[in-house]
């Protein structure tokens, strides 16, 4: 996927990551194809064999890297894969919590929404907390919110909330290197916001409509995940801002702070499992009342 076809996309990703992806599409977009492969090369982690589930074992799934569908991109987290993980363990009685370790700066929209309800409505069976471990941002943070708790680790940093599109126009650079392009299309509709040429009015409108969709289920779906009306979320989660461990804690948006290693300790606990499992019917209660 080039850059100029990713800026188009809808994303829930840390701006700052998103803009290092997108230089990164960008330059792989012009390299021969042996070097693009190359400077696109990552070598695969080391799988450990998998332990035997025992009864009441508490199980980990990472969330790493950028997120997104399987074959969009190169997503390190596909989503539908983590949806269907999520279902899985939420279905096998040998397991008794879930516990999401977070590392990941967000990613696409697409399939997020549905890891997320895969999250939820896991946690109607069972508990599932999330730690960002370090950070949990955008689509991340969408994900992470929907857990029967959500903690960051003490040096941790989470938010950035929100969807971003883009358009790039790239008419000037082909005018400079004396070439022009012209689209032939069944309908205008079919090659609205192309970069060869700027962005018409319409086109902007069409692309922060999209926008604006997306946020508002982002937005929903923080709003069930923390048990609050979608009014009260950008005060406490922000429309867009980072906040770290503390600031995070102090506005209520997360839980507590907490590393994984205590997380795991304190969802290992059959008491500690009984009060989240109580926690989570009256936040459910206070949901169905809004």
């Amino acid at each position: 996927m080039t850059g100029l076809i990713a800026a188009g996309a809808l994303w829930a990703m840390h701006p700052a990551y998103l803009d290092a992806w997108l230089k990164r599409g960008a330059i792989e977009a012009i390299l021969p194809e042996g070097l693009a492969k190359l400077a696109s090369f990552a070598a695969p982690e080391a799988k450990a064999n998998p332990d035997p589930i025992r009864e009441g074992a508490t199980v980990i799934v990472p969330i790493r890297g950028m997120i997104g569908p399987t074959g969009l991109g190169y997503p390190r987290t596909a989503s539908d894969v983590l949806a269907e993980r999520i279902r899985t363990f939420a279905a096998d009685p040998k397991i008794g919590a879930i516990v999401l370790d977070v590392q990941s700066p967000g990613g696409y929209v697409f399939g997020t929404a549905e890891a997320g309800d895969a999250i939820y409505e896991a946690r109607q069976s069972k508990p599932i907390a999330a730690v960002a471990n370090t950070f949990a941002y955008s689509a991340a943070y969408w994900l992470a919110a929907q857990a029967s708790q959500f903690f960051v680790t003490p040096s941790g940093d989470v938010g950035s909330v929100g969807v971003r599109s883009g358009h790039v126009d790239q008419s000037g650079f082909e005018e400079k290197i004396g070439m022009r392009t012209t689209l032939i299309a069944s309908h205008p509709d079919k090659i609205a916001g192309h970069p060869f040429a700027a962005l018409t009015d319409a086109d902007r409108e069409e692309i922060q409509a999209s926008v604006d969709e997306s946020n508002e289920a982002f937005v929903a779906a923080i709003a069930r995940g923390r048990g609050m009306a979608a009014k009260d979320v950008p005060g406490v989660h922000g429309s867009g801002k980072t906040f770290s461990a503390q600031r995070a804690l102090a506005n209520g948006a997360v839980d507590g702070i907490a590393t994984l290693r205590d997380v795991v300790a304190k969802m290992s606990s059959s008491r500690s499992r009984l009060a989240l499992m109580r926690r989570q019917a009256a936040v459910a209660e206070a949901a169905t009342a809004i």
